[in-house]
């Protein structure tokens, strides 16, 4: 009986091990809040409108892809550019979340990447929209101290991609033809 309850309590023991060596994998840099934080302002900044800041949290050489083919951004001073977009008054951030975020980091420690499924919403003209449930990863890189995003990408998985859009942009690969 002795063996046994030694036997369990070496298996309990080990995997517990596991599955908390597991569990912090991606959370072992002391850089991660950082990081985090880093991801949560590039949605975040479209509060409080603040573009110095968000522009700071980009590399000179970033890639942006959200959603939509006409987002495909090269380089930040064509994302300043892009940019524009958000300077209209009526638009404001209202609220975001990150749900299942999930950040690794390279053996080195100086790159970092992340998925999450991100909900995004603000006002135009004081009607609130949501982007709900987008797919976003991306890429940042240490630089001189600091991290900055090198990459982002926002998607839809195809079995995903809210009715609205489909309607919107597919609408008449449905309409019967005659």
């Amino acid at each position: 009986m002795k063996k046994h309850i030694l036997k369990v309590s070496f298996v309990l023991y080990f995997s517990l091990g596991l599955v908390i060596n597991g569990a912090a994998q991606g959370n072992t840099s002391t850089d991660y809040e950082v990081v985090k934080e880093t991801i949560e302002q590039s949605i975040g900044w479209a509060i409080e409108k603040d573009f110095d800041k968000m522009f700071r949290l980009w590399d000179e050489n970033m890639f942006h892809f959200w959603l939509f083919s006409n987002s495909i951004v090269e380089g930040l001073d064509s994302f300043k550019i892009y940019a524009e977009q958000w300077k209209d008054p009526d638009f404001h951030g209202t609220r975001f979340e990150f749900k299942d975020l999930r950040i690794m980091f390279s053996s080195d420690g100086d790159v970092a990447w992340y998925s999450c499924f991100l909900d995004d919403c603000g006002s135009l003209k004081g009607k609130e929209f949501c982007l709900e449930n987008v797919f976003q990863t991306g890429v940042l890189e240490k630089q001189d101290g600091r991290w900055v995003h090198v990459l982002m990408h926002g998607s839809y998985p195809v079995d995903r991609i809210p009715e609205n859009y489909v309607r919107a942009f597919y609408s008449d690969l449905f309409e019967k033809q005659e």
